[in-house]
């Protein structure tokens, strides 16, 4: 694929829908994004994407851009070689069993490929972000939920049936938890941004009753500010993450560990916390040499790599 080769990379967000056209380079020529509809269904996302790559084809045509093909990072289990989205459903209604690549094909005329949106981040941060040029590399976003992706010998690790590299439901036993009536319970459920939401609104004795407004942001903004509450619950959050990483590092060994999605946008005084937390938890021996880094292409990551892998796939390889 020559260098200067561009596709449109789609993002299905929580309450946006973003595009992006991107050369085989990595370079970002443009960027859009569009806001879903408040109720996630199937007809609406898929309408959405239409949409968004019309106009997105439209902009890209005024600047004397042809993209030649169309990428799209969703969350869930991906059949990537036929493009279907397996699920779960993410809070979208129907979509399961979602033959995404055929009827993105059928309505653009452009060849489709779809792929797992954290597996599409670590892609794009090995191709063009902080770890390029690493060969052993696992990504981690921190967001609403916990995803991540691997790369071993500079190839990405898919395991069996698409599945590999779900690190967020790792089971982590954090002494005197109980989630859900389970002492044993995932990496996600207690350091994502929705669990460090509902452990700040509980130590404020007010659990559940805000949780539609406050988000991870502002319990970073208030540690910032020097709130109590903020500062334990964001070093809790960074221990807990740290103790994950902490058994990745044990099993893959790798070159570096890359910490991307929203919660990584906090500061480096939130990168430092973790990076503390996974070396004092890591045999030496495992970790020396180890690199823990923010993500360096920020909420671009899906695009991007949803661009390039497309680009990739019809350029006859496998990603």
């Amino acid at each position: 694929m020559y260098p200067h080769a561009a596709a449109i990379g789609v993002d299905i967000g929580r309450f946006f829908l973003k595009t992006a056209v991107v050369r085989f380079d990595g370079r970002l020529l443009l960027r859009e994004s569009f806001q879903l509809s408040e109720k996630l269904t199937k007809r609406n996302i898929i309408s959405s994407i239409e949409s968004a790559l019309w106009r997105t084809r439209e902009i890209a045509a005024m600047n004397n851009i042809n993209p030649l093909a169309v990428g799209i990072s969703t969350p869930g289990f991906i059949d990537h070689v036929n493009g279907v989205v397996l699920g779960p459903d993410h809070g979208i209604k129907g979509w399961k069993n979602v033959q995404l690549a055929s009827l993105i094909n059928h309505s653009s005329g452009l060849p489709v490929y779809v792929g797992n949106d954290a597996n599409l981040m670590t892609i794009a941060e090995h191709r063009f972000g902080v770890a390029r040029g690493y060969n052993h590399v696992v990504f981690v976003a921190l967001r609403n939920g916990i995803g991540g992706g691997i790369i071993i010998d500079g190839k990405l690790y898919r395991g069996v049936n698409d599945t590999g590299g779900e690190v967020g439901m790792m089971i982590v036993n954090i002494p005197g938890e109980d989630v859900n009536g389970q002492i044993c319970c995932t990496l996600e459920q207690v350091a994502s941004a929705a669990a460090m939401v509902k452990r700040y609104l509980h130590a404020k004795g007010s659990a559940g009753g805000n949780s539609h407004i406050l988000r991870a942001r502002n319990i970073f903004d208030l540690y910032t500010a020097g709130d109590e509450t903020a500062t334990r619950i964001v070093r809790e959050n960074a221990r807990f993450v740290g103790i994950g990483l902490a058994n990745l590092v044990s099993i893959f060994a790798p070159e570096i560990i890359v910490i991307g999605g929203g919660m990584a946008l906090a500061g480096k005084f939130y990168i430092d916390e973790i990076r503390r937390e996974t070396f004092s938890n890591s045999l030496k021996y495992c970790s020396k040499g180890l690199k823990i880094e923010q993500a360096s292409l920020g909420s671009d990551a899906s695009v991007i790599g949803a661009a390039w892998y497309a680009l990739s796939r019809l350029d006859g390889n496998r990603i």
